[in-house]
């Protein structure tokens, strides 16, 4: 596996940092903590170790060359003669393919090298040279780019974002009926009207990166790309399923795309999610922890430590709150004091911010520039989304308890007319495309549905496979 050498953050004012020398050489084998390379900032000189044991394969900024913190200036590999992966090579790719992955930080540096690029910037009031990884300039940066490479790279994404979301959507409200009429085992806990955090927050990850879900996963793990086949084998029990069919529609988990096993019990997964970002950290890895949960963690102990915990470990992890009003059926108001959830990240010295969970333009800024901001080694962020799911808490909740009128206002905002309108509007998608792209959903979701119902039952052996004792 290839492994990328990354400037770490030293505590200076952010500049360039110059690299002095290497003392290891192409192909040497080094172990963890032996020190790789020297570098001068500007206020010291300072030894880089290893993070991990390998074979530095590749030297990609050499002595008296200036890097940003963050920057890749190294590889290596587990063994000697394994091939490298580079992941240095997206950097040959077109803006525009770079300003989907929404790394703040990357399109600046391809952009501040062309003259047109900066001559856009100036009239979109964005400082190339002094950007900041802010909501406000990723939204600014993706206008650029789309901009100087004269097509619709807004809405390139705002269609797969669209796609994405109506997937979710349709899946859920599908499932919604087949268990009216009996025919879904268990229960459920969905997620309609929720789908532009999941959207947008997984967007602007990596495949490596890793998410950990709550026990309403189902939107979480299609965002992040997880088997729709697999997901409904799961919560059918079958053999299939994404966990043997062992966990049901609570405990979803694809491995291959990032999403950890999803948890039911309320903020359990915080601390999971601090441990795995530590986990990166250590092994000098450039991936990113994500934690899903809802506005009722935000008063379980486990929420407190776990932010903690990585705010002093400044562990490459960001919070993802879903507020949308309800524990179950105890609105936040009865809980909690504060207007806004993201206040609380002060307390632990990290940064939060509060946002619209219905916009998934919206979303995806603000969520880029903390995941960027975590890649880079700057610390956790804690995000709040204000977002509303228009079922109840799981399939036996009427939701007697919510107000006509509350539900109809939030019901106007639905992220995914929202971006229907925009497409339309701004951007000339037709009615009939977008419809087309409903069409497809719902045949994937016909299809997988199929393939539940016709995947085999688990064995009576497999109960002992998985366990300890």
């Amino acid at each position: 596996m290839t492994h990328s050498i990354i400037i770490p953050d030293l505590g200076a004012t952010g500049g360039d940092v110059k690299i002095v020398e290497w003392l290891v050489r192409e192909g040497q084998h080094v172990d963890a903590g032996d020190t790789l390379f020297v570098v001068e900032t500007d206020k010291a000189t300072e030894e880089i170790p290893a993070f991990r044991a390998g074979y530095l394969r590749r030297v990609l900024a050499h002595a008296d060359e200036e890097r940003l913190p963050g920057d890749v200036v190294g590889l290596m590999t587990d063994t000697s003669d394994e091939a490298i992966v580079d992941p240095t090579a997206a950097s040959v790719e077109p803006v525009a393919a770079v300003a989907a992955t929404t790394s703040v930080s990357r399109v600046v540096r391809r952009l501040t090298a062309s003259p047109r690029a900066r001559h856009l910037a100036r009239q979109h009031n964005l400082d190339l040279a002094n950007v900041k990884a802010a909501s406000a300039s990723a939204i600014q940066v993706r206008d650029v780019v789309a901009a100087l490479e004269g097509q619709p790279v807004a809405a390139d994404w705002l269609i797969a974002a669209f796609r994405r979301m109506v997937l979710i959507r349709r899946y859920e409200e599908h499932l919604y009926q087949l268990f009216l009429q009996g025919l879904v085992p268990g229960t459920l806990h969905q997620c309609q009207g929720q789908e532009a955090v999941a959207v947008g927050v997984c967007s602007s990850l990596r495949r490596d990166d890793m998410i950990f879900s709550t026990h309403r996963p189902v939107g979480h793990l299609l965002a992040k790309g997880a088997s729709l086949n697999a997901i409904t084998a799961e919560i059918w029990g079958k053999a299939t399923g994404c966990v043997g069919g062992k966990g049901g529609q609570m405990h979803l988990a694809d491995f291959s795309v990032g999403a950890m096993v999803s948890n039911a019990i309320v903020g359990a997964n915080i601390p999971i999610a601090t441990g795995c970002a530590m986990a990166f950290k250590l092994q000098g890895l450039d991936r990113v922890a994500v934690s899903f949960f809802g506005d009722g963690a935000c008063n379980i102990g486990a929420f407190h430590e776990g932010l903690n915990l990585a705010a002093v470990q400044d562990a490459p992890v960001v919070f993802v709150c879903e507020n949308n009003l309800y524990a179950a059926s105890t609105h936040i108001s009865v809980t909690t004091r504060i207007s806004n959830l993201a206040d609380r990240a002060a307390a632990y010295g990290m940064r939060g911010y509060t946002a619209d969970g219905m916009d998934v333009e919206a979303v995806s800024a603000l969520a880029a520039a903390a995941i960027e901001r975590a890649r880079l080694g700057k610390g956790p962020t804690l995000l709040e989304y204000r977002t509303y799911r228009y079922r109840g808490h799981s399939r036996g909740d009427p939701c007697g308890y919510r107000a006509d009128e509350e539900q109809r206002s939030w019901l106007a905002r639905d992220p995914i007319e929202r971006v229907r309108i925009r497409l339309n509007q701004d951007f000339g998608v037709t009615e009939e495309n977008l419809g087309t792209i409903e069409q497809e959903c719902q045949r994937e979701i016909e299809a997988a549905v199929e393939f539940a119902l016709a995947s085999p039952e688990p064995t009576a052996e497999s109960c002992l496979e998985h366990v300890f004792a």
